[in-house]
């Protein structure tokens, strides 16, 4: 019985179960790819993730051809481009993980869903987390020891692929620029050199640095800036991109960990561990917040927030995501962001407490372009944290990040707002702690009082939250997508959702 493996973000030979079930059914696999015009034309898709899955494409190209095989690349719709695969190589079984992505996705999946019944291709889906499907943060911790990772082995890289579409066999190959012409977007657009790379070979790569040495610095240093890039894992575009799995991390991490355990005085590393390992629990417990509310991206988790009033200048959105606001943490955030697509958690929160609590944005109207510039950008942890952010969940402490508190504790000495906002190269770190208070001739005047503006939207919240229906509102958000009571084998941290990603 020959077989499709449909590609979608597992980019991946290793630990891929779509790949081993479609091989381990008996006939040819036939590896599938869908460039797809109307996920590249929604508002969160960039060339940060055009980038990146291109990236992606060419390096799982890569290990096929090792193993005698090809990829299908298509670009179009994907039922479409399915009928023209189903002409050419006849298929019974349909393979592919399962996806929680923005509405458009989702949609997409119920029209293959629809066109796989109506031909009678049996289509399996499979979970590469532990996001429970149809589920809620409750149902998930009830199934958390069937859905524990770490319970089962990744799978081996398979030597060879019995497929269709040989070496040999002519296959279309989309080039950078022929996929511009179908895909108007980038028609233009050159690669960007200062974006994470984005392969399989990367990701082991990143995850050998990482566990080999970085991880040593992990706790305490990904709170900066400065040392994010370095200390921090980097894996978080890989997860979103699938070029490694979240079971193969677990698999490297356990590997570590025992071998520590055979030395004394490693308590650094121990610590950094254990903070790394509370993290990749907290990324499936975001995730499964959009997998049970799939329209999230349009309608706020919590009910009681649903009508709170904002500005949504749309002058001030520009200057936001332009790093032109007048506040030089946020301002050197942003045009780091904009150049590399990355950018630490602690300062992510900022931006977004910044555009919601100073600006008066809307989560709403961010969530879109912030989306855009995230590399690494997972639909159902972006959702969440910036509804978070924007303190409309009902459930977590409410946090307003000041920018200068940020400055004094995390680039003490300027070197990073200097790096990124070259007009502040010659003020000395106290003139930039307090430059919304001085004038600056060569910087621009902020926008906004942030003080006092984060004091209304705080306001408003609070007597939100002081309601009858905010408080009942709450507890049912509490109930269905609250945090596990325990995510740490062995230190507990605090259960607030509050926490650095990566």
């Amino acid at each position: 019985m020959n077989s499709v493996w449909w590609v979608k973000r597992d980019f991946r030979i290793s630990d891929n179960e779509c790949l081993s079930r479609a091989m381990l059914n008996g006939g040819e696999v036939t590896p599938f790819f869908c460039w797809e015009p109307k996920i590249v034309d929604s508002g969160d898709y960039s060339i940060f993730h055009f980038q990146a899955q291109w990236q992606a494409l060419e390096g799982l190209t890569e290990e096929l051809n090792q193993r005698g095989s090809n990829i299908w690349v298509a670009c179009g719709e994907v039922t479409n481009e399915l009928d023209n695969l189903l002409k050419k190589y006849s298929f019974t079984h349909l393979y592919s993980h399962e996806e929680t992505g923005n509405l458009i996705s989702f949609q997409r999946d119920r029209e293959v869903a629809r066109w796989c019944k109506m031909r009678g291709i049996i289509w399996t889906e499979i979970s590469q987390n532990s996001v429970l499907r149809g589920g809620n943060a409750q149902m998930r911790r009830k199934n958390s020891t069937s859905l524990d990772l770490r319970k089962t082995k990744p799978i081996p890289s398979p030597k060879q692929i019995r497929s269709p579409l040989t070496r040999s066999v002519p296959i279309r190959k989309w080039s950078w620029n022929e996929l511009g012409t179908r895909l108007p977007k980038f028609s233009g657009c050159s690669m960007l050199p200062a974006l994470q790379k984005v392969n399989e070979k990367k990701a082991w790569a990143t995850l050998g640095s990482f566990f080999g040495s970085r991880a040593y610095y992990y706790s305490g240093g990904i709170s900066s800036p400065n040392k994010a890039f370095q200390n921090g894992s980097r894996l978080s575009v890989h997860l979103a991109w699938g070029t490694i799995s979240l079971r193969s991390v677990f698999s490297q991490l356990e590997l570590k960990r025992n071998e520590l355990e055979e030395e004394k005085g490693r308590t650094s590393w121990k610590r950094s561990l254990r903070a790394f390992e509370s993290r990749l629990y907290w990324r499936d417990h975001f995730i499964q917040r959009l997998e049970s509310v799939s329209d999230m991206e349009v309608r706020v988790l919590n009910r009681a927030y649903e009508n709170l009033e904002y500005e949504d200048n749309p002058d001030h959105l520009e200057s936001w995501l332009a790093g032109k606001t007048g506040y030089p943490m946020v301002d050197a955030c942003m045009r780091c962001l904009n150049e590399t697509g990355f950018m630490n958690f602690r300062m992510r929160a900022m931006l977004v407490s910044f555009a919601c609590f100073g600006l008066h944005l809307s989560w709403r109207t961010i969530h879109q372009p912030l989306a855009r510039l995230f590399t690494d950008y997972e639909p159902g942890i972006h959702l969440s944290q910036i509804q978070m952010q924007a303190g409309v969940i009902g459930i977590n402490a409410l946090r307003v990040y000041s920018p200068s508190k940020q400055f004094l504790d995390h680039d003490p000495a300027a070197q990073f707002v200097k790096r990124w906002v070259p007009e502040l190269a010659g003020r000395t770190p106290a003139e930039i702690a307090h430059a919304e208070e001085c004038n600056i001739p060569e910087y621009i005047r902020p926008i906004v009082n942030q003080s006092v503006r984060s004091k209304k939207m705080k306001d408003q919240i609070y007597l939100i939250r002081k309601s009858d229906e905010g408080r009942f509102q709450s507890s049912k958000t509490l109930q269905s997508h609250g945090s596990q009571k325990k995510i740490s084998r062995k230190r507990k941290p605090k259960n607030n959702g509050q926490l650095e990603l990566f």
